[in-house]
C-alpha cells in the first residue's frame, strides 16, 4: 500500500526547507488531498478510477506543516473520512460527485475510486492559479512534481481497468503519461470524432476517456461525458479490451 505518511513527512520537511519568504504562501495552500482506498473497489468488475483537479477548500492551510508537532496520521485520517463524507453522501450541487454517481449507475452501481491530479489547491481555487507567481515559481514546479508523482503512485498501486480524467491539467497530462512509464499508449481515432472527447488505451489493458470537468456545461461539454459514459456501457458488454476495440470499430 501507498505510505501516505511517509509522503507527508517528506513534503513537511520540504516546506520547512523553502526560504522565510517562499514560506508566506503557504498560507494560501491547502492541506494535501488523500482518498480513501475502499475494499469495494477491488472486488469490483471494471476497477474504475475518476481523477478531478483539486477539491477547493480541503481540510487546512499549508503552512501547519512547518509547525514542529505535526499530527500526520490525524491529518490522513481526517482526510480520508472527509473523502468518504462526500462519497457516501447526497451529491447536493457538486457537479463533480452527480457524474461520479452517474458512472457508478453505468458501472453496474459498482465503486468508483474518486482520485485529484493535483494534491492541493490555491485560495480554494484551482492550483494552476498558483503557477501564475512568479515569486513562488520553484514551490509551485516542486508541489506540481509531488501531485504528479502521487497521482502515479496510485494508478499503479490500484491497477485500474477504466479511468475517467475529467479536467484540463494545464498541459500536465503528458508529465502523468510520462511518470506511468507506459508500455504503449494507443490514442483511439473513432470514425466520427467527438469533440473534447479523448479515449486511449494505456498498455494494451487499460481505458481511458478524457472529458471536460463536469463543471462544464457547454453542449459540447456535455455531450462528450455523455458519450464516453455510452462507451463505458459498451466496454462492460465486452470481454475484454481487444473486443471492446472491435466493437467500437464497428459502430
Amino acid at each position: 500500500m501507498i505510505n501516505f505518511e511517509s509522503k507527508l513527512e517528506v513534503l513537511s520537511s520540504k516546506l520547512k526547507n523553502l526560504s522565510e519568504s517562499e514560506k508566506e504562501c503557504l498560507q494560501d495552500l491547502s492541506f494535501p488531498f488523500i482518498p480513501n482506498f475502499d475494499e469495494d473497489f477491488n472486488s469490483s468488475q471494471n476497477r474504475i478510477l475518476l481523477v478531478g483537479q483539486e477539491t477547493k477548500g480541503w481540510q487546512g492551510k499549508l503552512n501547519k506543516f512547518l509547525e514542529p508537532e505535526l499530527d500526520i496520521k490525524g491529518i490522513i485520517q481526517k482526510s480520508k473520512n472527509r473523502h468518504i463524507e462526500l462519497y457516501t453522501g447526497t451529491a447536493g450541487q457538486s457537479s463533480f460527485l452527480q457524474f461520479m454517481k452517474l458512472i457508478k449507475t453505468n458501472n453496474n452501481n459498482e465503486y468508483v475510486q474518486w482520485l485529484n491530479f493535483y494534491l492541493f489547491d490555491y485560495k480554494k481555487k484551482s492550483f494552476n492559479e498558483f503557477s501564475k507567481i512568479t515569486a513562488y515559481k520553484n514551490v509551485y514546479e516542486e508541489l506540481r512534481r509531488m501531485s504528479i508523482q502521487n497521482l502515479a503512485d496510485q494508478i499503479l498501486e490500484l491497477k485500474p481497468k477504466v479511468i475517467f480524467f475529467v479536467g484540463q491539467y494545464h498541459n500536465n497530462f503528458p508529465k502523468l503519461e510520462e511518470s506511468l512509464n507506459l508500455s504503449s499508449n494507443e490514442k483511439i481515432i473513432l470514425k466520427k470524432s467527438i469533440n473534447k472527447l479523448t479515449i486511449k488505451i494505456w498498455n494494451n489493458e487499460i481505458l481511458v476517456f478524457r472529458t471536460p470537468h463536469p463543471a462544464h456545461f457547454s453542449s459540447v461539454s456535455q455531450e462528450a461525458r455523455k458519450a464516453a459514459l455510452c462507451y463505458l456501457r459498451l466496454f462492460n458488454k465486452s470481454e475484454n479490451i481487444l473486443e471492446f476495440k472491435d466493437k467500437l470499430f464497428s459502430i
